[in-house]
This record gives structure tokens, C-alpha cells and sequence, in this order.
């Protein structure tokens, strides 16, 4: 049996109309049973990337400055491809532990990754495939 894995990048998943055009593509082909998400991408050119923002957010912790306004506009933007996307699933407790992981100073790395898991997590429930 063949298997096809899909990888989309962020402008691919900027907002929920690009997620509905990913599962178009997802759903066209029954290989392709494995999907990668990235952290959505700018939604126009003078949008901002939510690693980068992630990224300022760890930064700021790190300085021990503020940064839980920026990541409360983080969690907006998601809170919006989700309800856009008309699907049931909560992220507060996702942003719970980022923000203490970022007080308790876990690292760049992990900060980047939290855009692609958070993606990867609402379109996993987009597709209905198991997360």
C-alpha cells in the first residue's frame, strides 16, 4: 500500500480559508493519510508570521519583560481559524503552558514549535484524523 505524506507550509494554513483549500487537497487522495502543518504564515504582506511573534513573545520572558498581551493576540488568531473553521477544540490550556514554559525559560526551539503544534492540532481536527 502506498502512502502519501503532506507537508503545507504556513501561508498554506495563514488562516481558515487556507485550511479549508489544504483539506481539499488532503481529502482528493486517499494516499495521503500523514500531514506536516507549519505555523501559520502571513495572511498579506504586512501580516506577521506566528513563530516570529512566538519568537518575541520567549524573548520578552527571557528579559523578564511583559509578553503576555502579544501572546494573547497569538491565541486570537487561532481562536479565529477555529471558529471560522466552525470545529470544537480549546487551546487555553495549550496557552497555559506555553506561557509558564516560556517563564521557566524552555528554550527558542521550543517556542518555534508551538506554531506548528497548535496548526498541526486544530487541523487534525479539521480533518478528523487522530492527533
Amino acid at each position: 500500500m502506498e502512502v502519501k505524506v503532506a507537508k503545507f507550509g504556513g501561508s498554506s494554513l495563514a488562516d481558515a480559508g487556507q485550511f479549508k483549500k489544504v483539506a481539499d487537497i488532503v481529502k482528493a487522495d486517499d494516499k495521503r493519510k500523514f500531514v506536516v502543518a507549519s505555523a501559520p504564515g502571513k495572511r498579506d504582506k504586512h501580516d506577521i508570521k506566528v513563530t516570529d511573534m512566538l519568537y518575541e513573545c520567549y524573548d520578552k520572558a527571557v528579559n523578564d519583560e511583559p509578553f503576555e498581551e502579544l501572546l494573547a493576540k497569538i491565541k486570537e488568531r487561532y481562536d479565529g481559524i477555529i471558529s471560522e473553521l466552525g470545529i470544537d477544540i480549546e487551546l487555553d490550556a495549550d496557552f497555559d503552558k506555553i506561557k509558564a514554559s516560556f517563564t521557566n525559560m524552555a528554550g527558542r526551539d521550543y517556542a518555534a514549535s508551538r506554531g506548528e503544534y497548535l496548526n498541526s492540532k486544530i487541523l487534525a481536527a479539521y480533518l478528523g484524523y487522530q492527533f
